[in-house]
């Protein structure tokens, strides 16, 4: 095994302020002919008495750089070492994602930010487990988790390339993005309402789809939602005959005292007040 020394700022031609980022050289493992041993890479940035040790496989390197460091290159600043709970994993359970903000994850950090229900991450999978599959010709839906084959998916674009959801579950998926709602969030409401519509209390759902996503017309016509104005899952009968004819009526016909007071509190706003506790 040999030792190449590689250069970072100046000397790597990353030459945005050098008057203000030091020349420092990091000392990287390779074999004969000059490759790198092994995918993982650790952050580049080195100071006096410390160095970053963000690796690839926990973080995105950008020319080299973690995202703090690369953010403090890129504004001309001194590099400097990370506050200690920067490297610790998110504060949401189940999440193995570093720390960017707050304690929490950068994508769960945006949750956050934009007042949404802090909801788990969907999945991610390497290139080389992905290659592998399409070589065997049978692949793992990400929603579901079956393994299919490469028919049961539909194709992302032109060079063929198969979608991560089988055609069910994309679906699904597209369905539920024009309404504004997560799974996560789609199946803690199922559960809130036990499982039946949110009107009449009498039609239980199959767990393989998510039934008929009501929301109120007057915020988002049509058949798109900001998911904020969703209220519930109801039947089909009740979404298309008991809420359309109902909605239509003047005010002071509406006297159904049940469908009164699904409409002044529905079930997806007691939900979004008990996640925001």
């Amino acid at each position: 095994m040999n030792e190449r020394v590689e250069p970072v700022g100046e000397a790597a031609g990353q030459t945005r302020n050098p008057t203000r980022i030091r020349v420092v050289v990091r000392f990287v493992n390779v074999d004969a002919s000059g490759a790198r041993l092994g995918s993982v890479r650790v952050c580049v940035a080195v100071g006096k008495g410390w160095s970053c040790d963000r690796s690839s496989d926990r973080h995105r390197l950008t020319k080299g750089f973690c995202r703090t460091h690369y953010d403090q290159f890129h504004r001309g600043r001194g590099l400097s070492p990370l506050a200690s709970e920067e490297d610790e994993d998110c504060g949401f359970e189940g999440c193995a994602r570093a720390v960017s903000a707050r304690g929490l994850c950068n994508a769960h950090y945006q949750q956050q930010r934009l007042g949404r229900p802090l909801v788990p991450l969907r999945r991610r999978r390497d290139n080389g487990a992905y290659q592998a599959m399409l070589k065997s010709g049978v692949m793992e839906c990400l929603e579901c988790g079956e393994l299919k084959e490469l028919d049961e998916f539909s194709v992302l674009n032109t060079a063929g390339v198969p979608r991560p959801y089988c055609k069910p579950c994309n679906a699904e998926v597209v369905r539920l993005r024009n309404y504004g709602l997560t799974r996560e969030f789609a199946d803690r409401l199922f559960q809130h309402q036990g499982g039946r519509c949110a009107i009449c209390k009498v039609v239980e759902f199959a767990r393989g789809r998510t039934p008929d996503v009501d929301h109120d017309h007057a915020c988002c016509p049509g058949r798109r939602s900001c998911g904020e104005c969703v209220r519930a899952l109801v039947c089909s009968k009740c979404n298309a005959y008991g809420l359309a004819w109902y909605e239509a009526l003047p005010a002071e016909l509406r006297t159904y005292g049940v469908l009164n007071d699904y409409l002044a509190d529905p079930p997806a706003r007691k939900l979004r007040r008990e996640l925001s506790r």
